[in-house]
């Protein structure tokens, strides 16, 4: 069956999403760690042994979490990510980070390197790419890396920067976005991508700016399926970047009670009535694109909840 599948797993605060083509996958992101119960059922009840990659948006716990157990237990070909270098002036929850948070994170980094060699997993780094841009092709689908640079490292290792040799930007202004256009629909996967309206033009208003780009190269002026940028949290589905993505479907890693807080629903209403906005918060979402887009709902509700996290 020669259809694109996206597989938007059932998690919160978390992303952990399969591409599906052929009977091929790969995952994008792989979820906070408790969550690998949850995935295992998932990847063993669709019998999916093997992974033709698995693709790290930004090295943050909720999209790096299962990577080590995924590769250990299942066949991976290879991993995409960036170089972490420890340069977290605050952590994935938000909070200023301290030596302790950066030695961890440096641990999950070389832990993912050694399983990732010891399994013999290709390890190619994103933003070691020279090329004017980085496509994935994933079965003729290709898969368009926006914006591969790690602009945190840039920032701390020019001389002629005002943050020079300074660790205080969050590895969201890291993150890459994914472009996908199948069968004329246009599908953009957020990672945590920013919209952040800080002064500093590197690290300024990047969803914005990505969409633009996006437009720019493939003359295209909406996004059919949009995977909510930062789980759909503050500062992100800005009115300004709903109305230039206009979806028809959004899916939001979260739920509502951290959703109610912002003016996310607003916004992407705002945009387009008519966009269906799907949450993960006790759903997941297969989406099969071929001459029309077509999902399945399936009710589970996330292990968020059931721990009571939420």
């Amino acid at each position: 069956m020669n259809k694109l599948k996206i597989h938007f797993l059932n998690t919160i605060w978390s992303d952990a999403i399969i591409l599906e083509k052929n009977k091929h996958f790969a995952f994008i992101d792989t979820g906070s760690k408790f969550y690998y119960p949850m995935i295992k059922d998932y990847l063993d009840l669709n019998n999916i042994k093997k992974l033709d990659f698995i693709f790290l948006s930004h090295f943050h716990n909720d999209h790096y979490g299962n990577i080590e157990n995924i590769m250990s237990n299942y066949d991976v070909d290879k991993i995409y990510l960036k170089h972490y270098y420890g340069l977290d002036g605050t952590t994935s929850s938000g909070f200023a980070s301290n030596d302790e948070y950066i030695e961890n994170e440096f641990n999950n980094y070389n832990n993912i390197l050694s399983i990732a060699t010891n399994n013999d997993v290709e390890i190619i780094y994103i933003d070691d790419i020279t090329n004017n841009e980085f496509i994935i092709n994933f079965h003729n689908t290709l898969i368009d890396v926006f914006d591969y640079n790690n602009r945190l490292y840039e920032l701390y290792s020019n001389p002629s920067s005002n943050y020079y040799k300074q660790k205080m930007f969050n590895e969201n202004f890291n993150s890459t976005g994914l472009f996908i256009k199948e069968n004329n629909y246009n599908i953009f996967l957020g990672g945590d991508v920013t919209c952040s309206t800080t002064d500093i033009p590197e690290l300024k208003e990047l969803s914005i700016k990505m969409i633009h780009k996006i437009y720019k190269k493939y003359n295209i002026n909406h996004i059919d399926i949009y995977k909510s940028c930062h789980h759909g949290g503050g500062g992100t589905n800005t009115s300004e970047l709903c109305n230039l993505i206009r979806p028809n479907y959004t899916i939001i890693t979260n739920t509502d009670r951290w959703l109610n807080s912002y003016p996310t629903f607003e916004n992407l209403k705002n945009a387009n009535p008519n966009v269906k906005i799907l949450k993960t918060d006790y759903h997941k979402y297969i989406f099969t694109i071929d001459n029309d887009i077509n999902y399945q709902d399936i009710f589970e509700e996330s292990l968020f909840i059931t721990l009571k996290k939420d």
